[in-house]
């Protein structure tokens, strides 16, 4: 096991998982002499810049839309729409630097600034696009830093559903709901998985598999998606293991018969290396 990946164990083994930190220690694998805390200073120098500006906001619709024009319109900050699949989208410190971003990457460096300046922000995992929410006494306001921090309204996110189903989808509570870093990290890191699987750069999506268990070690589908690599892989053995604590975890899953037979020939692989 790497530094990177040990000090990503012990900060997914804390509650908070601190989520800036997170985000750089998972950006680390990819960049070893990553320097993380002048990274999390980077965070935090945006935020003493936008103090003076946030201050003149009267109440929070205000002060959030003067965050979004300091990050978006003063600071540069972008989603990147030319190439959404760059993994350099979804590691911190690039997005720090190239002021590029996909949803989760711009909504990190946007929850990490406003709740430096006292807004009570929360990561909101929409379907297919990660989002902020800002609650007040008064209510929550929907934010999307993906475009520019735009505050959305509700015909409007359902109109968003509809594109993304191709059909009128009713609006869940859950779908708005306030999700903790441990998510987001998984989240960011379910991306990156994805991203490395249709590059079939398996390697890469097996590291990100890992660090996906680490921070949500009953994720069955996980768990199954490890097996299948491993085998893919040749490391017969630690397929093996996956797919019998899959079955261990989940007998009743819709892919129990599939890991069943998966452990009957791993069990035969194993033994011709033995």
């Amino acid at each position: 096991m790497n530094d990177a990946r040990r000090e990503f164990a012990m900060l997914a083994s804390r509650e908070p998982v601190p989520l800036a930190r997170g985000a750089l220690v998972i950006a680390k694998e990819q960049y070893p002499e990553l320097d993380i805390d002048a990274y999390v200073e980077r965070l935090a120098t945006l935020a003493r810049e936008a103090d003076p500006i946030i201050r003149l906001g009267s109440d929070t619709v205000e002060r959030v839309q003067l965050l979004s024009h300091f990050l978006f319109d003063q600071k540069g900050f972008d989603g990147n729409r030319d190439d959404f699949s760059d993994p350099r989208n979804s590691f911190l410190n690039e997005v720090l630097d190239r002021r590029l971003g996909i949803p989760i990457t711009l909504s990190v460096v946007y929850l990490e600034v406003g709740r430096r300046l006292g807004l009570n922000l929360y990561g909101v995992s929409f379907p297919t696009h990660f989002l902020v929410k800002c609650v007040d006494e008064r209510g929550e306001l929907i934010i999307d830093p993906f475009h520019h921090g735009s505050i959305l309204g509700l015909d409007e996110i359902r109109a968003r559903l509809a594109q993304i189903y191709n059909q009128p989808v009713d609006l869940h509570p859950a779908m708005l709901k306030a999700v903790n870093s441990r998510h987001i990290l998984a989240r960011m890191l379910r991306n990156l998985k994805n991203i490395y699987v249709s590059a079939s750069e398996w390697k890469q999506a097996l590291s990100a598999l890992d660090r996906i268990l680490m921070l949500e070690p009953r994720s069955v589908e996980e768990l199954l998606e490890r097996g299948a690599l491993y085998e893919r892989l040749e490391c017969f053995k630690a397929a093996l293991a996956d797919y019998q604590s899959f079955l261990s975890q989940a007998p009743e899953h819709h892919n129990a018969d599939t890991a069943r037979d998966a452990v009957m020939r791993l069990v035969r692989q194993v033994a011709l290396i033995n």
